[in-house]
């Protein structure tokens, strides 16, 4: 007890410390500075919480498109792999092809001629199954079967040789692309080595070697004794990966690239105003160490954005590279734009707080003048008038009170100077009694009476407040922006309070007919789902009608779902315009006509299901009924959670 009272009197103490230090400031800079302070400080905390907000949000979307692209592309790129991968099977699929392998290395060398013919007949077939895993695949630039003993080229049926030869036979035996697959044991591996454009050549003639490819290596085994027989490649031109980032056009602030151990083997969509990937060796030994990821880096000074991706089965990674500062300009020109109109309002309101701050302070200098001058005993001064606000009707009070005072003061004044003279030494005094007992203290407790009296005179309520009351809080409820349910009542409420704005513009008003069932404070439906429904009744349902409007308004439970009823009793629909209207609510795209019930049926049947929407009959010239039918829900539900945005 002791405890609460020393508060108290701390607190009272403080309060009066505070007055009196702000009483020692004129009314001008009290008004003046307290509006700017206030003024200032809302408004950076608005702007600056606001921003950092809208970037922080900005930066965590980024890196999640961001990452999705890598991803994606990087299963762009997996699925071409495969299907390279699945042509390579081919070969490891036809037992005649392996059984023929299988019967050349067994004979090596032929000793005869029956050998030697044996070999060549499956050296032919071999051959021509090479040759026709390349058919009608234009990015296979080569297919070779590669054994201990010798080298398998695509081959025609007419014996005519295409593309494909390794020169160095003995080196490409210790080279990756050979012992490579071996380790893999049979599975695919990719190879992006810049050592294949020296390994595989179009013909013995070719100077350069088959470049801007990567290799796909598969060991084969014979099936039953799983003895190796060699290896089976394919040079895949680059090209092949191109489609990887079809549909990542908004992508095109950055570069996306396919990347390997000697750093870029292709790009999509190159921009010559993004960075390029950098040449450091470091870093692509973190990304073969982390396999995946995303960093925001420094690199010859720029800000960047580096996401990274590997590509199973192999040692290349789809990567996507961008600079931030230019990523997140509009973020900062919206930054830059917040503060030019934070200064703009910032000093619009102080000219405002400073005129409105003189509408006050200036009348009171004034009266405080005028009382000033009656206090030295002119009380022929008084107080212009130039408003209509408080200070104006105690101006008019102190005028008339001067007034008065002045005529009494006069009427005996006079008279009794006129009437004895010598007795003027007596008559000074009471004109003194009198002058006492118009005090300054009995002068400020009339004035505040006054005051108070005309500011409670002045309070009442209007239609006029009422509308902007209705409104105020129709823009309060659409300000809304979560996407969770809200209760049965609360989306009644806002049709109820839709309504009484739009009949505040009818002189005949719009009758509402409510009829539920059920506590609709438990029951939960999307946000913003009646009112579209009672706008459509409004706009065209009432079109040609000017009185009797009225709108039903009717919820009710049926088994497990939640039957809610919009009817008005307008002029209806033909079963023309209803056709083509039920036809729009099946239709993903947006039309024309009916747009806020489509987006209501299609936001229903992304949350719900298709079993659920909205369901239309109407009878020309006696109106239209819209059902909705929704699943019961007694909780609020996230609905960007379920349906993905």
């Amino acid at each position: 007890m002791h405890t609460f009272h020393l508060i108290s009197k701390l607190q009272q103490s403080s309060n009066l410390w505070m007055k009196k230090q702000l009483r020692r400031v004129g009314i001008f800079w009290r008004l003046n500075l307290s509006f700017l302070l206030l003024l200032l400080t809302s408004s950076l905390f608005l702007t600056f919480f606001s921003f950092h907000q809208y970037s922080t949000e900005i930066n965590l979307r980024l890196d999640r498109y961001v990452s999705l692209l890598v991803q994606n592309v990087e299963l762009k790129a997996a699925d071409t792999m495969k299907t390279y991968e699945d042509i390579a099977l081919r070969f490891y699929d036809d037992a005649r092809v392996l059984a023929a392998v299988s019967e050349n290395a067994r004979i090596g060398s032929p000793a005869d001629s029956e050998e030697a013919a044996l070999t060549e007949q499956n050296t032919r077939m071999i051959e021509y199954k090479l040759y026709t895993m390349s058919q009608n695949r234009k990015y296979i630039e080569n297919v070779q079967f590669v054994t201990p003993g010798r080298q398998y080229r695509m081959v025609e049926e007419n014996g005519f040789v295409r593309n494909g030869l390794i020169r160095d036979l003995d080196g490409f035996y210790h080279s990756d692309f050979y012992l490579l697959p071996q380790k893999q044991n049979g599975y695919p591996v990719w190879m992006d080595d810049r050592s294949q454009s020296h390994t595989f050549y179009r013909n013995d003639q070719s100077v350069y070697g088959i470049g801007n490819t990567v290799t796909l290596g598969i060991a084969v085994y014979e099936p039953t004794t799983r003895n190796f027989l060699g290896v089976l490649l394919l040079n895949v031109n680059l090209n092949a990966f191109s489609g990887s980032i079809d549909g990542y056009d908004a992508y095109k602030d950055g570069n996306t690239f396919l990347v390997g151990k000697d750093g870029v083997l292709t790009w999509f969509n190159p921009s010559i105003l993004a960075p390029s990937f950098p040449s450091n060796p470091d870093l692509y030994a973190s990304m073969l160490e982390n396999k995946s990821g995303i960093t925001r880096t420094v690199i010859d000074g720029r800000k960047l954005l580096f996401a990274y991706q590997q590509i199973p089965r192999s040692q290349m990674f789809a990567t996507y590279i961008a600079d931030l500062d230019v990523l997140l300009a509009n973020a900062r020109r919206i930054r830059n734009l917040c503060i030019l109109v934070l200064i703009c309002v910032v000093i619009a309101a102080f000219i405002l707080s400073h005129y409105v701050t003189i509408s006050i302070s200036d009348p009171i200098r004034r009266l405080v003048r005028v009382m000033g001058k009656t206090a030295d005993g002119r009380w022929t001064a008084r107080y212009e008038n130039s408003g209509n606000d408080e200070i104006t009707i105690l101006g008019d009070q102190f005028n008339e009170m001067a007034e008065k005072t002045n005529q009494l003061i006069e009427q005996v004044y006079l008279s009794e100077i006129r009437r004895q003279r010598a007795q003027i030494s007596w008559k000074n005094a009471q004109l003194d009694a009198m002058l006492m007992q118009i005090n300054p203290h009995f002068l400020y407790n009339t004035l505040d009476i006054i005051r108070w009296e005309a500011m409670y005179e002045a309070n009442g309520e209007s239609p006029v407040t009422q509308m902007i009351e209705k409104f105020s809080r129709l823009c309060r409820m659409g300000m809304k922006t979560g996407s969770n349910t809200i209760p049965l009542s609360e989306g009644i409420e806002h049709a109820v309070t839709y309504l009484d704005v739009i009949n505040f513009r009818h002189s005949e008003k719009i009758e509402l007919c409510l009829d539920t069932q059920g506590d609709t404070d438990t029951l939960y439906i999307p946000q913003f789902m009646l009112q579209p429904l009672m706008e459509n009744a409004v706009t065209h349902a009432f079109r040609n009608v000017n009185r009797g409007c009225r709108i039903t308004l009717c919820s009710s439970r049926k088994d497990n779902r939640l039957l809610i009823t919009v009817e008005d009793n307008g002029c209806g629909m033909t079963p023309e315009e209803l056709d083509a209207l039920n036809s729009t609510l099946e239709r993903s795209e947006a039309s024309e006509k009916g747009i806020g019930i489509q987006n209501v049926h299609q936001r229903i049947r992304l949350f719900y299901g298709d079993s659920y929407g909205i369901h239309i009959t109407s009878t020309p010239g006696k109106g239209t009924t819209i059902t909705i039918t929704l699943p019961i829900r007694t909780v609020s539900e996230n609905m960007t959670d379920s349906t993905g945005g």
